[in-house]
């Protein structure tokens, strides 16, 4: 029988997100697979023996969005008799409890936990992952998740913290973290005593899911507890942390059973942030071999840098252990007595400081810092990403050079087809199919290559 659709009742400010996003345009272009599963899903409840064939040609208008097959037939559509398979299960949270954890794996409290402590930063909150938990099946399903990866990205977490508890105006910084999602997590986790964490996740998991969002989920249990107990102090000029999880747009091969639950982020706009006073976007990417944006970012940031809000790409393997060396060199360093996570300094030693300064707030705090006569850090380079607009599969429409409103989906991107007969829901999606159903429904007055609104509910409009 497919989950109920009956969200649990929300606390207020989760409700007022929930109204604007259903109010936010998404843009879409609709595709789907041209090819159908054997029949191997789950009973709708209502169908009884009813048959609901769709033919080749309804392939384009049958495709929705995967979460919304999901929120009707349940998260694990299609494999129900299939388990979760989790990397880093863990018995404990991050407070070595084994049960601290439980309390939540209720949707609200895990809201409650990982909030923002400025109110008014929930309307940048968009955090669907979060609503997968009124699954019950899923809610039985979910365990903590805790890596060695995510031990490192939350050491590269304290040592951002320890750059920004210099800066006089936290508050006009925000940290855009696009890492995989339970190193994003990690990572936001340990600037919760210090940052406003704002969660950008905004798909359900399943069992055949493209994206493993139920290892993010995982990480947000782990970490919960530690989060909610910690949020008590942050402070009213608190810098803002994005959390965006790298893999919602990982590519894959197209093979029968993937169930593509990718999808956009959504960020405010560039009116959003100078409105709340932020004018410095630090885009942390795990290492340097990224040299832009992901590409649902790239209008985005143009528009930031266009509005005067200054961007720059940071690469996580810039934080470093301090070495022997750079002790001997520059001192000891100060671990905070934190038994379990070494900070990870940028440069590898807190005495590279003013270079962080120098290189990212080169028109603000940077001139505070004079690096004359200092070793620049070994490995470590000026940052040079400057965003510039490019050609995506979600590039906006354009009008006389200037953006066009919102984004527009690849063909197939993040879209199921189903097919119900007897009562069973069977799935199929696939971004290379889409174009041979877009060739077949062609001559079709609605075709898989329009483009429109889509509201999403549950998803965020980005202009708060």
């Amino acid at each position: 029988m497919g989950e109920s659709e009956d969200r649990v009742e929300s606390d207020g400010w989760w409700e007022s997100s929930l109204s604007r996003r259903e109010a936010g345009k998404r843009i879409a272009v609709l595709g789907a697979g041209a090819a159908f599963l054997s029949t191997v899903g789950v009973t709708l409840g209502g169908c009884g023996d009813d048959t609901n064939e769709v033919d080749l040609a309804d392939a384009a208008d049958n495709a929705k969005e995967a979460i919304e097959v999901q929120r009707a037939s349940g998260w694990n559509v299609g494999a129900d008799t299939k388990s979760l398979k989790f990397r880093g299960a863990s018995a404990t949270d991050s407070k070595e409890s084994l049960d601290g954890w439980k309390k939540y794996n209720d949707p609200k409290a895990l809201r409650t936990a990982w909030s923002p402590v400025d109110g008014d930063k929930e309307k940048f909150v968009s955090a669907e992952l979060v609503n997968s938990l009124d699954q019950p099946t899923l809610k039985t399903a979910i365990q903590p998740v805790s890596t060695p990866t995510m031990d490192e990205a939350y050491s590269r977490g304290l040592g951002m913290k320890a750059l920004l508890e210099n800066n006089e105006e936290p508050e006009k910084t925000a940290v855009f973290v696009d890492l995989p999602g339970p190193e994003a997590i990690a990572y936001a986790a340990s600037l919760a005593d210090y940052a406003n964490v704002v969660l950008t996740l905004d798909n359900w998991p399943h069992p055949n899911g493209v994206v493993p969002s139920h290892e993010t989920l995982g990480a947000m249990l782990y970490y919960a507890d530690e989060v909610a107990e910690k949020k008590t102090a942050v402070k009213e000029d608190a810098p803002t942390v994005f959390v965006m999880d790298s893999n919602r747009l990982v590519e894959y091969k197209d093979r029968a059973d993937v169930f593509d639950n990718r999808y956009m982020v959504t960020t405010p706009t560039a009116d959003n942030l100078k409105a709340d006073g932020i004018e410095t976007v630090i885009y942390a990417t795990p290492d340097d071999s990224r040299k832009n944006e992901l590409d649902d970012l790239n209008d985005d940031f143009v528009a930031y840098r266009e509005k005067e809000v200054e961007v720059t790409m940071m690469p996580l393997t810039d934080f470093k252990p301090a070495s022997a060396e750079l002790i001997a060199e520059h001192g000891e360093v100060n671990e905070n007595n934190n038994a379990r996570h070494r900070t990870y300094y940028y440069g590898g030693h807190p005495y590279f400081l003013p270079f962080f300064y120098s290189f990212y707030y080169p028109m603000g705090m940077g001139r505070r810092y004079n690096t004359a006569g200092m070793r620049t850090p070994r490995g470590i380079g000026k940052p040079t990403y400057t965003p510039t607009k490019r050609p995506t599969r979600f590039s906006s429409a354009t009008t006389g050079g200037r953006s066009g409103v919102g984004k527009q989906k690849a063909s197939g991107f993040g879209r199921v087809s189903t097919r119900t007969v007897n009562g069973r829901t069977s799935y199929t999606s696939s971004s290379s199919n889409a174009s041979r159903s877009s060739t077949r429904s062609s001559s079709r007055s609605s075709s898989s290559g329009r483009s429109g609104s889509f509201g999403r509910s549950g998803g965020r409009s980005s202009s708060g």
